[in-house]
């Protein structure tokens, strides 16, 4: 337990010396509005962005740096490459840093045509004039009709349910120390840092994810950080020497239509659902997925539980954690994720 911490600790300190911060440090009590020309247009993984040279009142420019929604999502929603150009007068809403100065989070664009830009799923018309982007993917108005027993497609997510027990996990006193000493700001996703499990699965956001057959084997594959999960079928139990790695290893099995996915032999450091980000996790982190289709075959649900002595008083249990959508038009993008 005390070689675990120690890694947690030095992981903490690489990450957040450089990463860039989560929608966590922007205040959205209060939307800023500023005019200014593009110095630069951030147009990659882990998000878009920009760059803004904003005019003082003394005669001075400011450079406001500017993040948005991750560019597979951000396309999907019908705002294309090119939309923004160096040198172009703009004006933009968005909920500035309550940590870095001249730093905000981007969720309206004004362009010179008169055109608004809604760079977030949340983002609503601000200048009542034509819209581009904003909540909904552009997708197909009718998805079919579909085998209920087919799960081999791609998926996106529809929601991930934040659990009951979100505001008091019951925790080990190793757990709550480490979780109270992480950075609400900190995510190692946007330092495009490996991930693991859970939080592949638990956290991808809009990327969709997909199931796919690997000779008598499960390929599970994640957009979100291009992740690769084999799920090795016909094993009855996980060999207490398979190699230790960020993902684990992953057994499966069919329960009917159900197809349950176990994992452990994870050394990745964080415990990260929906609601909880940084609880330390220890080696000894066992984790079970349950996924099913409705009757129509066109959405997925996924049930997650998991145990840890070192993390959990107690296993946690979390039915119906995520929905996912089979929307045929969707496929999975390289994610190609860089930092500045």
């Amino acid at each position: 337990m005390k070689t675990f911490t120690c890694i947690v600790l030095l992981l903490l300190a690489s990450w957040s010396a450089s990463a860039h911060h989560s929608n966590a440090e922007y205040d959205r009590t209060q939307v800023v509005e500023l005019d200014g020309i593009i110095a630069r247009v951030i147009w990659r993984n882990p998000h878009v962005g920009l760059e803004l040279d904003v005019s003082n009142a003394d005669g001075t420019t400011t450079r406001w740096v500017m993040g948005a929604a991750d560019l597979a999502g951000t396309l999907r929603r019908g705002v294309p490459e090119g939309t923004f150009q160096v040198g172009q007068r703009v004006t933009v809403a968005g909920f500035a840093s309550t940590r870095r100065a001249a730093n905000m989070l981007v969720t309206n664009v004004l362009l010179p045509d008169r055109r608004e830009i809604l760079l977030t799923g949340f983002s609503e018309p601000r200048w009542n004039t034509t819209t581009v982007g904003g909540g909904s993917w552009v997708l197909a108005a009718d998805v079919g009709e579909v085998g209920a027993d087919d799960i081999f497609r791609v998926w996106t997510l529809e929601r991930a349910r934040r659990p009951e027990f979100a505001d008091n996990p019951p925790l080990t006193d190793f757990a709550r120390t480490g979780w109270a000493a992480y950075e609400d700001t900190f995510d190692p996703a946007l330092q495009c840092a490996p991930l693991g499990m859970p939080r592949v699965i638990t956290q991808t956001g809009p990327h969709p994810i997909a199931f796919e057959r690997r000779g008598d084997d499960i390929l599970l594959r994640g957009e979100y950080f291009d992740v690769e999960r084999l799920i090795h079928m016909g094993e009855e139990r996980i060999s207490p020497t398979a190699p230790l790695s960020p993902q684990g290893y992953s057994i499966g099995r069919w329960e009917d239509d159900v197809l349950v996915v176990e994992t452990s032999r994870i050394n990745y450091p964080f415990f990260d659902i929906a609601g909880l980000a940084g609880i330390p996790q220890t080696e000894s982190v066992f984790i079970t997925e349950r996924y099913y289709l409705n009757e129509d075959g066109t959405e997925l649900h996924m049930d997650f539980y998991a145990s840890d002595p070192g993390t959990f008083a107690e296993a946690i249990a979390i039915e119906d954690y995520a929905t996912w959508k089979w929307r045929p038009e969707i496929q999975i993008q390289p994610y190609q994720c860089e930092v500045d």
